[in-house]
């Protein structure tokens, strides 16, 4: 893997890029030379020896600053070892990855978005992050389908103080949140909201969970092709996509940093429902 164009990184396989770090150019490159170059055989090979020859050949003698860089090469080694699959991927490289604000920083370990391979987010707060990606990305569908009303209840997992958290594409618009009770279902009900969209129903070119889910292709083709003037959908987020509490554990023995307060996976669904045409 030397070598690796921006392009080419993003095309991995999502085993393969599902964990990263970032490191100086010279040290993801020699790392991969020392990968190549040491190990004919992938299971024998050893992560520490490899670490202790690049820190070698690039850092002795080294101060405060290079002393960082070889903890994240030891600690990246560390992590090879317990079985995650960590990449090292160069500061350039890494400019045509999309981070959260502030990153990337050294020794901490970023996780891929499950469907948009240019999004990376801190180990902490993978699973905030990508369920309210997906969330944001029903709510726009709605709206560029032409929802008038849009209403969003609870039905199970993460609920009112974590909605209270997520960013939506409805800010500015006419709507309540965290009301309580639905009468009519008995789940909790998040927030509603009302807008004046007069505009003619389409279907967004950049979502990345809807060609994963055929209720949400189902209402957006009743909408297009059938004017279907009410929808009800679901938001759900199962899988934890093998970032929980184990690999917690092996990042912080490997010393490596979650970026934040860990946030563990929380099978969740959240219902919402509304009207695309509303009587005057």
């Amino acid at each position: 893997m030397n070598n690796i164009q921006p392009e080419d990184f993003r095309n991995l396989p999502s085993s393969e890029r599902q964990l990263i770090i970032v490191q100086p150019d010279e040290v993801a490159a020699a790392s991969r030379r020392s990968a190549q170059s040491s190990s004919s055989d992938e299971g024998s090979f050893d992560w520490k020896a490899a670490a202790a020859r690049v820190a070698k050949t690039f850092f002795l003698p080294y101060g405060p600053v290079i002393s960082i860089t070889i903890e994240a090469i030891n600690a990246v080694a560390k992590a090879r070892e317990s079985g995650l699959n960590v990449l090292q991927i160069g500061t350039t490289e890494a400019q045509s990855i999309q981070f959260p604000p502030g990153h990337p920083r050294q020794q901490t370990l970023y996780v891929a978005h499950p469907a948009k391979p240019s999004v990376y987010y801190t180990t902490a707060t993978f699973h905030r992050m990508a369920f309210e990606h997906k969330f944001s990305e029903a709510i726009s569908l709605l709206m560029s389908l032409g929802a008038k009303t849009i209403t969003v209840e609870h039905v199970r997992g993460w609920s009112r103080e974590f909605s209270a958290k997520v960013s939506t594409p409805l800010a500015g618009v006419e709507a309540e949140a965290g009301l309580g009770q639905s009468a009519k279902s008995g789940h909790s009900l998040l927030f509603e909201a009302k807008l004046k969209n007069n505009s003619p129903p389409s279907i967004p070119e950049d979502l990345v969970w809807f060609p994963h889910e055929p209720t949400w292709q189902a209402v957006a083709q009743g909408r297009v092709k059938f004017g279907l003037s009410k929808f009800s959908l679901a938001v759900n987020y199962d899988d934890d996509f093998t970032v929980n509490a184990g690999l917690k554990v092996r990042v912080q023995k490997a010393g490596l940093d979650l970026g934040g307060t860990f946030e563990d996976h929380m099978a969740t669904t959240w219902k919402i429902f509304g009207d695309f045409e509303v009587d005057n």
